[in-house]
């Protein structure tokens, strides 16, 4: 099946973490039986190639962009299409005894992980073998599973990841970035190279650090997209890291330092989303973190869900699991819904930003059915991952996405369902109706739209096992504990999209922090170009987006 296809582009180190886990778990969802044949149309986001020998590939339809030294042992092409020489070994024609050597830039060592995904004989056993990335996954490419095209990679050399002395920070640097001839023009091809290869290419998920340059960088990848293909859509998901290593503070200094880098991550925001609300045709901020800005804030909290929130390698997974979910009703073959249609349905009166929301795993007892567990749910249906935004019960418009329960699994059968008879939901004929109704009663005034998938999220190696001791492999609720050597490998989950009031909220809570800050005191965006009539413009941008979600301009 082919046609409706998206291109992906991430900018940014945390970005890639998030996108790293989300290709992840797509390769993990292939199935290669043609006898059970997947629900997900792959080609919306996957491209089909041929290596040099003639080998079908299949990888991301997707660009990168990242700091140099913040790829680990990933090579820029890949090895997917030419395989990866050792310069120790390469056979040179000049006099090495003449040359001089300055600097050797060190290859960084794989880990056990990336070994295996080299060795045809591991290969087979590597979902199920332990790996302990919590100390060694460093980089995102440290726990990258995916195979990536030769043109998805590329490398912002002048400037090197975790470098104090001179920081990708600003919004400024990563725009004058992008007027470089050097990567606009090379950034800008691989789009059309990848574009000119699709039959029916429908618009571009763009994945991006909105606390950094990176900010910059994409805002400007965004304005070059809405010049070149404006009548295609764009969904843009900003990422926010749960926990930042400058805000564990030791001294006095530490501490000064502290402060002024989060007021620079709130400028850096507030100039990204007036960008986006320019741009793009809709954006969902994400954070495992409840407060975004100026730091995350406390973490998020999930039922049967233990993580470490300074770990970028966490609380990705967690973003990434419900950024799979909530837009799967455009990618699966049964529905002709697009990304125009998703803009279309969240976007009205220029309200360009939306909530999201995920409960993962959904929580529905092993032996339990979808009725039994709504009705004796007395917990939240889903949380909040978008920060500042505690996402209301009324006056709303949603996307609600449920995967991993099986249609059999809907109520208990005539003969067993004694009291079960007796509620109205009993009368309902599948999924998608019993979510409908239950969405009905308990959200006032709200529009929900349900999108049904019947496979579970795979979450085998390399996704973290951050799931509570009660979870089946299958991540149902279980009266007994599971052994250490049983792995979680599939969870049901529940994800959301939400237009609601409370979006505005949290868009005047970062007006608010934003306007308490004088530009001019900050160099780097003055140095930039950027001076106090622009960002008062940007700041005036903002509040009259979160004025379009009043209550009186819900209808």
């Amino acid at each position: 099946m082919s046609g409706r296809e998206i291109l992906t582009l991430q900018f940014g180190h945390y970005a890639n973490f998030v996108g790293t886990h989300w290709w992840n778990l797509q390769d993990l969802s292939f199935n290669y039986d043609p006898s059970t044949p997947s629900e997900i149309n792959h080609d919306v986001l996957y491209r089909e190639g041929q290596t040099s020998r003639g080998e079908v590939t299949f990888t991301p339809r997707l660009l990168l962009a990242d700091l140099k030294g913040s790829f680990g042992s990933l090579s820029e092409e890949g090895d997917l299409y030419k395989p990866n020489i050792d310069p120790n070994n390469v056979q040179t024609n000049w006099n090495t005894s003449q040359l001089q050597v300055k600097h050797v830039e060190q290859r960084q060592p794989k880990n056990d992980f990336l070994k295996d995904l080299e060795n045809p004989a591991e290969l087979s056993k590597i979902h199920n073998k332990e790996y302990n990335f919590e100390t060694t996954a460093k980089v995102w490419s440290d726990f990258l599973y995916s195979r990536f095209h030769p043109r998805t990679v590329e490398v912002i050399r002048e400037y090197q990841h975790c470098n104090e002395n001179t920081p990708f920070d600003a919004f400024t640097l990563g725009s004058a970035v992008w007027k470089t001839p050097q990567f606009a023009e090379d950034f800008s091809d691989r789009i059309r190279n990848y574009i000119e290869e699709c039959d029916n290419f429908q618009g571009f998920h763009l994945i991006t650090d909105c606390t950094n340059a990176f900010s910059g960088l994409s805002s400007s990848c965004l304005e070059f997209i809405g010049d070149e293909y404006n009548r295609k859509s764009v969904l843009v998901i900003p990422v926010i890291p749960s926990h930042f290593s400058d805000n564990d503070i030791n001294s006095e200094g530490e501490l000064a330092q502290s402060v002024l880098n989060d007021s620079v991550r709130v400028i850096n925001l507030a100039l990204s989303f007036n960008e986006f609300y320019a741009n793009s045709s809709l954006f969902v901020p994400l954070c495992a973190g409840s407060k975004g800005w100026r730091q995350p804030g406390p973490k998020r909290s999930f039922k049967n869900v233990e993580y470490n929130n300074k770990l970028a390698y966490h609380s990705s997974a967690i973003l990434a699991a419900a950024l799979d979910t909530f837009t799967l009703k455009h990618r699966l073959k049964s529905s002709p819904f697009t990304l125009s249609d998703l803009a279309a349905d969240l976007t009205h009166s220029g309200r360009k930003a939306a909530a999201a929301s995920v409960n993962l795993p959904f929580p529905m007892g092993e032996n339990s059915d979808l009725l039994e567990s709504l009705d004796n749910c007395h917990d939240p249906l889903y949380y909040s991952i978008t920060p500042n935004c505690h996402i209301g019960t009324r006056r709303a418009m949603q996307h609600i996405t449920i995967r991993g329960i099986k249609e059999e699994r809907l109520k208990k059968p005539l003969n067993k369902a004694e009291k079960q008879r007796e509620l109205p939901a009993y009368r309902t004929k599948d999924i998608k109706e019993m979510m409908t109704m239950y969405l009905a009663y308990s959200t006032e005034t709200t529009a929900s739209i349900v999108t049904v998938g019947h496979e579970p999220l795979v979450v085998r190696s390399p996704f973290p096992q951050i799931f509570t001791k009660n979870l089946t492999s299958n991540g149902f609720l279980s009266n007994m504990r599971r052994s250490n050597e049983n792995k979680v490998e599939s969870i049901p989950l529940l994800a959301g999209l939400h237009c609601c009031t409370e979006v505005g909220k949290m868009i005047e809570s970062l007006y608010c922090e934003a306007k308490k800050l004088k530009i001019n005191r900050y160099h780097e965006f003055a140095s930039g170009g950027l001076d106090k009539d622009s960002y008062e413009e940007s700041l005036d941008n903002l509040f009259t987006l979160s004025e379009n979600y009043d209550d009186n301009c819900f209808v």
